[in-house]
């Protein structure tokens, strides 16, 4: 464990490790919720379990604190598993391998899982102690946050008396989240139809892009590799006569992706040129890209013959709505400066049998604008004679002008570092939102450490602010008496 045996937090970060051990993919939470059932029936902890595995874990208040107001601390237990292509790693069977190095914990070129491993270990830590004071305690795990808070929206909440509700899925220190986004999942089919191929085939691709949160990176002006390489694959098809074969790209709806291939196939004789104008492309990317994706790449690779392609009516239409499609920043916020309002991730593209499949997420701090934007999209599906199911949908999260705890984590953070915090409303999900429409009591805020790069396999988490952020929740614990 390095160095962190001597922090405040080691155990929290000894959580973290025994929980990166235990696969959580969404919606194979069983191995992780069990642990946590355990772990609970060990320390004679009440506990309850749904057949969604969340988890809700009570522990009674310390001494002095048993009539306090009782706290509900939050964090879901899955984790988006993305992992560069070069590495060898089953999201549903290996154990994350972390490392560390300097200020910060991360993972072999795979995803960490701070988001919200984080979370689930600081609750651990707490519900393991016997020396640190706090209210009444409901920690609630959640499953499926990821893939639309499926476990959130299947949560019953009946038996919780929580009146604060303190969620640990925030990820920079010093800033408070009191509102965000709602948003919603939307599952495409557009259907294609296949012809013979006898030309030789090549893999075209877009690769080494930045990705990141569909959410709080969507402003970043980062490349999305679908949408680039639809309009690679649209501009070298005005030149050059080749079929599509498969185009493959992303692998979470709330990832921007990062890499996306097609194969193609072309007679041998057009090959120079399509060698030269992929490099001409390429050097139009890398320009328009140069601030936010300095490593985007284009290749071109030879590849076993495909002995089917798209119909060219299948493939104008394909490259048509991929390129139509909208994605990024759809509207900012007239009310907050800075704050975008409404966006949409075209996260992955695949290829079946019959079918180009798209899955994308949706998300608006306005419900208006939400429905505006799923208007749009299934007009342009229509239009493909594809089909469109929207599912997940989850509501904002709205700023409420007085909050009690919004109010102490403010005096206890200037108190600890002598300065203000931050209060943001973020275009992210949180699952505070359907906290809030289910218990309308709670008296919710959100917070976190510092965490880089989540959602991509560049993902770390700063120890010295995990240790700082620890001490930040003791404190609150301690004044919410």
């Amino acid at each position: 464990m390095n160095k962190v045996c001597e922090l405040k937090s080691a155990k929290v970060f000894y959580f973290f490790e025994e929980i990166s051990k235990i696969p959580r993919p969404s919606f194979h939470e069983k191995a992780i919720s069990e642990y946590l059932v355990n772990f609970a029936k060990e320390r004679n902890l009440e506990v309850r379990i749904d057949e969604t595995y969340n988890v809700v874990i009570k522990k009674p208040g310390t001494n002095g604190y048993e009539k306090s107001r009782v706290v509900a601390i939050q964090g879901h237990t899955d984790m988006v598993c993305e992992k560069n292509k070069d590495v060898e790693h089953d999201f549903f069977k290996d154990p994350i391998k972390i490392i560390y190095d300097g200020d910060f914990i991360k993972a072999d070129r795979t995803t960490l899982g701070s988001d919200n491993g984080i979370a689930v270990a600081m609750t651990l830590a707490l519900l393991d102690s016997n020396d640190i004071p706090h209210p009444p305690i409901e920690a609630i795990f959640t499953a499926c946050e990821e893939s639309g808070m499926e476990g959130v929206s299947a949560l019953e909440t009946n038996d919780l008396n929580a009146t604060v509700f303190l969620n640990i899925d925030s990820d920079e220190e010093g800033i408070f989240t009191v509102g965000c986004a709602g948003g919603v999942k939307c599952d495409i089919e557009i259907p294609v139809n296949f012809e013979d191929n006898k030309k030789s085939s090549y893999c075209v691709g877009v690769y080494g892009l930045m990705g990141g949160h569909s959410g709080i990176d969507v402003n970043k002006g980062r490349g999305n590799s679908n949408k680039l390489l639809a309009r690679l694959l649209n501009t070298l098809s005005k030149d050059i006569d080749f079929s599509l074969n498969k185009i493959e790209g992303g692998s979470k709806d709330n990832a921007i992706p990062r890499e996306a291939e097609a194969t193609i196939s072309i007679d041998d004789n057009n090959l120079n040129l399509l060698k030269e104008k992929i490099k001409k492309i390429e050097n139009v990317y890398k320009e328009e890209y140069k601030n936010t994706d300095p490593n985007l790449s284009l290749r071109l690779e030879k590849v076993e013959n495909f002995n089917k392609s798209f119909s060219k009516e299948d493939f104008k239409k394909i490259i048509t709505a991929l390129m139509l499609f909208p994605n990024g920043v759809q509207t900012m916020s007239t009310n907050i400066e800075g704050l975008v309002e409404s966006s949409i991730n075209l996260g992955v593209v695949r290829t079946t049998d019959s079918s180009i499949q798209i899955v994308s997420s949706i998300r608006s701090a306005v419900s208006s604008k939400k429905e505006l934007i799923m208007e749009q999209v299934e007009l342009l599906i229509n239009s493909m004679k594809g089909k469109i199911e929207f599912r997940g949908s989850y509501p904002a999260w709205e700023y409420k002008e007085k909050s009690l705890v919004r109010d102490k984590c403010i005096n206890i953070y200037k108190k600890m570092y002598e300065k203000e915090p931050e209060l943001q409303i973020i275009h992210a999900g949180l699952e505070c939102g359907l906290f809030s429409e289910k218990m309308p009591q709670l008296d919710l805020i959100s917070f976190g450490p510092n965490l880089y790069d989540i959602h991509t396999p560049d993902e770390r988490a700063s120890i010295s602010s995990i240790d700082r952020t620890w001490e930040f929740l003791l404190n609150l614990l301690k004044e919410l008496k």
